[in-house]
Formats: C-alpha cells, structure tokens, sequence
C-alpha cells in the first residue's frame, strides 16, 4: 500500500525548470475614452532563443510603433470612448495572461509650463559640450549675448536684427550652467539657458525631429502628442556621426511637442524649440524656423507597471513549489501510518503490551517489515529535497 503511495507522487507532474518570462508591460499613465493609450513592452533580461512578448485585445485596435533590437516595442492603444474598461492579453512563453485596466473618465487638464521668448534654443536645451542655437527677440537692436562665464562661449558676440526682429547665436557650453546676458540699445537682461547635463538636443525639422548627444550607441526614448496630453512615443539608437551621438526619428503629422530623455521613465526630458504666444513673422528664414516651433510640453503623467513577467513567475513558482512540498509531505504522513498499521499487524496483539512470541520467521517478517518502513521513510525524504531542489 505504501508503496502505491509513492508511485503515485513519482507520476506527477514534472518538477524540472519551465519557461520563465524576461518581459515587462509598462504603461504610460492610464487609459482615456477616445485617446491614445500607450504602451512598452520592454525585456528585463537576456533569454536565448529570443522571446518576444504579443500584446493584444477584443476591445481595441494594438498598433507597433517601433521596435528596439529586440530589447522592446512600443505600442499605442486607441481606446474607445463607450469603454469603462479595457482588456489586455498578454502572450509570451509562458503563456496568455488576461489583464483588465480600467477606464478614466477623461483626458486631465494640461497646463504647459510658462517661457520665455527673449531667448529660444533651437535644440530645446543646451547640452554641455555640445553647440547649439539661440534665436532672441530684443525689443531694439542690434543685439549682444554674451557668456558671464568662461564656460559659456557665443559667436558671434553682436549680431543684427533681421526683418523679423530676431537674431542668431551659436553657444557652447562647457560647464554645468549657462548663464548669458542679452544686451540691446536700451536694455540689458541676465538669463540663463536651459541647459541638461548629459541629456539630448532635440532639434525641429518639420516632419522629423534631430536628435544630438555626447554619447554614440546610447537609446533615446522620445514621446510627442497633442494639446490634450501624450499620443506617440518611440525610441532609437544614437549613431556615432562628427564625435557625437545622432539619430533622426519621423515625427507623426499632428504632433506639437516632442520630449526626448535618456532613461526609459523619461525622468530627464527636454523639448525642441517652443512656439512663442504671439503670431511669428515668416518674413526671414529665422521667423520661418520659429513658425516651425512646438509647443511646450506639458507634465507627463507617470510610467506604470501593468504586468512584471519575472516577478509573476518567481510568485507562481513559490506557489508550486510550496504546493508539491505539501503533497510530498502528505505522501510521508500516508506511509508512516501505512506501515505503522502493517507494524501492529504483523508484529503485535491487540497493544504493544501483549507481544506474540517470535518464531524464526516472525523475526524476519519483522526485520523485512522494519527495512522497507526504512526505505519508504528515505524515498519520502528525498522527493520533498528534489521538490526544493529542481523547482526553478
């Protein structure tokens, strides 16, 4: 009988290494009627053979906007507007996982942060050690921009207002602040220029966006949408070109801000030139350059987590592994009573206080008894070692 015990257990299922997931689905703040939702499904470890990690869903349309050496894809949901809720299938090797993301009621307000026009970078910010562009707008000129520091260097020191109003200076920074003033006829301004240690310059082209770092073979994560919040995102690899780090991304039609940072959360964005409140003047191909201009960007809702595929693994493998222990130690409490039974039995009377004499073949019936009570005790210790041990 107890041997039919652990023949059973040794016919479960196996306990060797499964597939385990090396992919997370993250999320960029959450799901609005009627608006693009976006989504990143990004690796978190090496696997080999590759992996890739399929998201899809019966309630709306999933669109691939870019893809990054097998380390992610960038997707975009197009939510609809009669949803309260919207439902995921997430599929990869080990498994459809079914998530179920609520519904907002409504895009929030976007408030973009005030600027000022006096000065506008091209790039959006400087980068130290990088040279980038400066449009200003004086009240009268001509007009000077000149570095307060030794670290801050404009050519040309003087230039003269265009038909437009406006004028053109090159600044290289060197330090880790850029502060200029801005001198004209009648007035003398001190500003200081945004400016983003080892971030990206960003720099408008129309239906593309130039992006420029001090670092070759670095990933720029960009994200771009409309007045009512975020409604694209991609990411590139930046070539080495010139002693720096370039890439040139398309941009989609309807985009008026574009955000570019070096870290997957987007902690250090920056923008390309901002669009100033009043009407620009096309008349000079510097006032052509500022009609191209975005606007500044508002407050990015947060990066959030929808699925951890090691994290849900590692929680389905403790779950197992503490259930097959809890069987295997069923298994050994079943065979003990089993053999205790056959013990009283074989050897006993009615109690251990009435013992039947032992003839020559009691007492080997007995010694045989006690060995296999033995070996099933060490088969029953050895199954929960291999249960701790071959779990992954």
């Amino acid at each position: 009988m107890s041997a039919a015990v652990f023949a059973v257990l040794a016919v479960a299922p196996p306990l060797g290494t499964r597939p385990t997931s090396v992919h997370r689905l993250e999320s960029l703040g959450d799901p609005t009627p009627g608006r693009p939702w976006l989504l990143r499904a990004l690796r978190t470890g090496d696997a080999s053979p590759s992996t890739g990690l399929r998201v899809t869903s019966p309630d709306a349309r999933v669109e691939s906007l870019a893809t990054l050496a097998g380390r992610g894809e960038w997707l975009r949901v197009q939510v609809p507007a009669d949803r309260t809720a919207l439902r995921l299938r997430v599929a990869d090797v080990t498994g459809v996982h079914p998530l179920r993301v609520p519904v907002a009621a409504g895009p929030s307000a976007v408030v973009a942060p005030p600027i000022d026009s006096r000065a506008l970078v091209l790039e959006g910010v400087l980068v130290p050690e990088l040279e980038g562009e400066v449009i200003v707008r004086p009240t009268d000129g001509p007009v000077e921009l000149l570095g307060v520091t030794e670290q801050v260097v404009v050519e040309p020191a003087r230039a003269a207002l265009d038909a437009c109003g406006l004028a053109l200076f090159r600044v290289r920074v060197s330090g880790l602040g850029a502060p200029v003033s801005l001198v004209s006829a009648s007035h003398r301004d001190e500003l200081r220029l945004p400016l983003v240690g080892g971030g990206i310059a960003v720099r408008d082209d129309g239906d593309s966006v130039l992006l420029r770092a001090t670092s070759p073979g670095a990933t720029a994560h960009l994200v771009g949408g409309d007045r009512a919040g975020p409604t694209w995102w991609s990411a590139v690899t930046l070539g080495a070109e010139a002693d720096e780090g370039r890439a040139r991304v398309a941009v989609p039609p309807a985009t008026l801000w574009v955000e570019a940072s070096h870290s997957a959360d987007l902690s250090e964005p920056v923008s390309p030139l901002l669009r100033p409140a009043s009407p620009p003047c096309l008349a000079t191909p510097l006032g052509q350059r500022m009609a191209r201009g975005r606007l500044a960007p508002p407050e990015l809702p947060p990066v959030r987590v929808r699925w951890d595929g090691p994290a849900e693994g590692a929680r389905l493998v403790a779950a197992r592994s503490q259930r097959m222990t809890a069987l295997c130690v069923l298994g050994v409490a079943v065979s003990v009573a089993l053999e205790a039974a056959l013990l009283l039995g074989a050897g006993l009377g009615r109690g251990p206080a009435a013992l039947k004499p032992f003839a020559g073949d009691g007492r080997t019936r007995l010694g045989v008894l006690v060995a296999g009570i033995s070996t099933l005790l060490l088969m029953g210790a050895a199954m929960v070692l291999a249960v701790q041990l071959r779990s992954p």
